[in-house]
């Protein structure tokens, strides 16, 4: 007792005076093995807890250990340790776009649900831009392959990503770490947790990553990107309510003001002839090469980007690419036993975030794609589940609720482009004699969603498991919104231009391109009424659907489970958020639907010291949301549509290894091969009012790599009495693959990056220091290609080799 209560003063009197300990951890352990043998990792996937390998469904599971010791700092990361899954930071919104096995969505709109599912201490993030940011006290991330809609919903048709925090402890329980790395760049993690008073425990964490120096550099001026500034604060409040309740309250607050990344060219001729004004052909050599220098010199520092435009009126905007995030996030978990067998757990979140983001599309100084979006998102979740154990049947049954809102002002900026001067430069008809020189676009979007579903797990005999679930989700989506100038006036006089209409400047011009509106514009063309073509656009869609899974698990031998499992989940639909300015654009797409049929074989070998997992799977994708062009008398700009069919087939393994004490080996692997069905993609030889399609079928999914590769080793050794060394490295290789479902044109290369580390401590895990090096070989790559917004095609580029150093410490 009397040790019980000098830890709770230590641990009252450090919160009062502001002392926060991290959230580090010392010298990581080498993936759980103890004496050359592995321990199985614990995971929640199907809402209670049960061991890796004796889930009846594919998922990577990784300690915050783990985490640490592969270099992981980001939810992006993950992509470099997980086979099968890609991550990709468009740098053009600031919009991440998650892939898993092919299924993704390729929308980089601030509003657009992603095929993966992400949730943080089981709240779901409806966005992807809400995940971008530091990962740090984390006791472990689940990756789940496949549909997950009987217990998760909330749109993951592709799988869905876990991140669980370190929860308060019993005991006192601090440490620190602190880190030095290139770029002039320092990190700071810091956590405390223990007991406060009888039946209450606490925890705080912060981090915190600043840096000095940029880590692009403009190839035409003296000036620097990729400035780090941000810091997290996470704490916890754990209430022991009687023997049979307890309640769990988290608060976080982020606050991000980084340097976004630009974006790199790399088709001179596109550059030069076409979608670019007349500065680009004047200044550049290159042009009709096909290759840009920064293209071909193979330097990944090597960038350009737009930092501000001032319009007509003299207004100066800040294009600079970079970033002021905030995120709130609370969350509420109350768990009570109710009986014996059966526990009543509800948990309620509501997160709000703010930005205000700027990014440049094309991988140049001229202004011809840069936007700024200023975005406020609030989010809250309600969920009520029970949940029962016994001997033969586990099951979970319960009811979810969602209201989330979207409001943006996104600001596109192009006076350098075809549609702006460009246009001027080259005699370009309309835009010659009426010039855009900027878009804004607002609009709202509220989503509710309500569903029900039940989960069942029944042995049948003590080796064999049926596994069956169904959930039933009634979604509703409002998107309202307009595109219009700045009040400088060229979006208004231009449309005035061109459809004698008599709109003011910063008068709403949405264009009503739908031949069966009654206020159809060339129905009003030159007319008294031709200003009710341009209109606010209000639509509302809705989706009532069905997701539902079944499957079995036999248990071979005690070590070896085998599995099959069928599944079906869909996403719903949405609409285009990025700045459209007509009603073809602008019209909501349709839920996608996917059936996956998947067998695997999970494996503990060699007397506890490996674990060979194994899986195929088999995925019928209906409806597939993707990219395509919209044909407007504009020309043609980008859309969203459906892909009719698709199908996906691939196989992964994953091999960790303890062969003896102290070292510790892992691999895996994934192998896919996707395939466009059906689909009349549309052609860009259109020409309005024509549509011009081609078949597209045979055409591979983007971000769908045929193989992805990873693995490293850990290695320790006693150095002296109370002291030892680790040696670890470990790599990935991502290989070839389109950035679009309509081809090549956006391919990225195949490549492999590597890291490696050394660290000496005590043998008790105390304290550690680390010297480690990542993208160690200074590999050359894009994680990803697109198209800008007014046609250049770019790329975002990896990270350079770092180096750096860390001191971890335990009290």
């Amino acid at each position: 007792m009397g040790l019980m209560k000098g830890r709770r003063k230590n641990l009252i009197s450090a919160l009062l005076q502001g002392t926060v300990l991290t959230a580090g951890f010392v010298a990581p352990a080498l993936a759980q093995e103890s004496g050359g043998r592995l321990d199985e990792i614990v995971v929640t996937a199907q809402k209670r807890e049960q061991g890796s390998n004796d889930v009846g469904i594919t998922l990577n599971a990784f300690t915050g250990d783990q985490l640490q010791a592969r270099g992981v700092q980001t939810a992006e990361d993950l992509a470099l340790i997980t086979p099968g899954l890609t991550v990709n930071d468009t740098a053009a919104t600031g919009v991440p776009l998650y892939t898993i096995r092919g299924v993704g969505f390729q929308d980089y709109s601030t509003a657009a649900s992603s095929t993966v599912g992400l949730y943080f201490d089981e709240v779901a993030i409806p966005y992807t831009v809400m995940s971008r940011g530091a990962l740090f006290d984390i006791q472990r991330v689940e990756v789940l392959k496949g549909p997950q809609g009987d217990l998760y919903g909330r749109n993951t048709t592709a799988g869905q990503i876990n991140f669980i925090s370190n929860k308060p402890t019993d005991e006192l329980d601090a440490g620190a770490s602190f880190g030095y790395s290139s770029f002039d760049t320092v990190d700071v993690n810091l956590h405390l947790s223990g007991p406060i008073s009888d039946g209450v425990r606490g925890r705080l964490a912060f981090t915190t990553t600043q840096s000095g120096e940029g880590w692009q550099e403009s190839l035409t001026r003296d000036d620097e990107l990729g400035k780090q500034n941000v810091f997290s604060v996470r704490g916890m409040l754990e209430f022991d309510l009687g023997s049979n309740a307890d309640l769990l309250l988290r608060a976080q607050y982020v606050k991000d003001k980084s340097d976004n990344k630009a974006n790199t060219a790399y088709d001179g001729r596109i550059i030069g002839s076409t979608e670019f004004a007349l500065p680009y052909a004047q200044i550049f050599p290159f042009i009709g090469t096909g290759l840009a220098p920064w293209y071909s010199t193979g330097d990944n520092r090597a960038a350009d980007w737009t930092n501000s435009y001032t319009d007509p009126n003299g207004v100066t905007y800040n294009l600079r690419p970079r970033r002021d995030n905030d995120l709130i996030s609370l969350s509420a978990k109350l768990n009570w036993n109710l009986t014996e067998d059966v526990a009543l757990t509800a948990i309620s979140g509501f997160d709000k975030f703010e930005r205000e983001e700027a990014n440049d599309w094309d991988g140049s100084f001229a202004n011809d794609s840069s936007n700024i979006n200023t975005s406020d998102i609030e989010v809250f979740s309600q969920e009520v589940r029970l949940t029962g154990e016994g001997e033969k049947l586990n099951w979970v049954a319960g009811l979810y609720y969602s209201d989330d809102n979207v409001n943006e002002f996104y600001n596109y900026f192009m006076s350098d482009s075809l549609f702006g001067n460009g246009g001027v430069v080259f005699g370009a008809q309309p835009f010659a004699s009426s010039p855009i020189l900027q878009l804004h676009t607002r609009y709202d979007q509220d989503t509710t969603s309500k569903a029900a579903f039940a989960h069942a797990e029944y042995n049948i005999t003590p080796r064999f498991r049926f596994t069956g679930g169904v959930r039933y989700t009634d979604e509703k989506r409002t998107w309202t919104g307009c595109t219009f100038d700045a009040g400088e006036g060229t979006l208004s006089g231009f449309l005035n231009f061109a459809f004698g209409s008599t709109l003011a400047p910063g008068d709403c011009g949405t264009i009503d391109d739908d031949p069966a509106s009654p206020t159809y514009v060339f129905g009003l063309l030159g007319g008294p009424n031709a200003n009710d073509a341009f209109h606010v656009y209000n639509e509302t869609i809705r989706a009532k659907k069905w997701m539902y899974k079944a499957g079995v698990d036999y248990k071979l031998t005690d070590d070896v489970l085998a599995y099959a499992m069928y599944s079906h989940g869909f996403k719903s639909g949405g609409f285009n958020g990025a700045n459209s300015n007509t009603t073809q654009q602008l019209r909501g797409y349709k839920p996608e639907e996917l059936d996956s049929y998947e067998a695997g074989l999970k494996s503990t070998l060699a007397n506890g010291s490996m674990q060979l997992n194994l899986s195929g799977f088999y995925y019928d994708y209906k409806n597939k949301q993707e990219q395509d062009l919209a044909v407007t008398f504009v020309g043609n700009i980008s859309g969203l549509t459906n892909v009719p069919k698709s199908r996906i087939f691939g196989a992964e393994a994953d091999i960790q290894w303890a062969p003896t004490d102290g070292l510790f080996l892992n691999f895996g692997a994934a192998w896919l091969d996707t395939k466009v069905l059906e689909w009349q993609a549309v052609s860009p030889t259109s020409v309005w009012p024509t549509v011009v399609t081609f078949d597209a079928s045979g055409i591979e999914l983007a971000q769908s790599p045929h193989w992805q590769l990873n693995g490293g080793f850990e290695y320790e050794w006693g150095l002296s009495e109370g002291l030892k060394m680790r040696l670890g490295a470990d790599g990935n290789y991502k290989g070839d693959t389109s950035g679009s479902a309509r081809g090549d044109t956006y391919a990225t290369e195949s490549y492999a990056v590597f890291n490696a580390r050394v660290s000496v401590g005590d043998d008790d895990d105390k304290w550690a220091l680390t010297f480690w090096s990542r993208n160690l070989f200074d590999e050359y790559y894009f994680p990803s290609a697109y198209q800008g917004g007014n046609g250049p095609w770019i790329r975002s580029v990896g990270m350079p080799r770092t180096f750096g150093a860390t001191f971890d410490v335990k009290f």
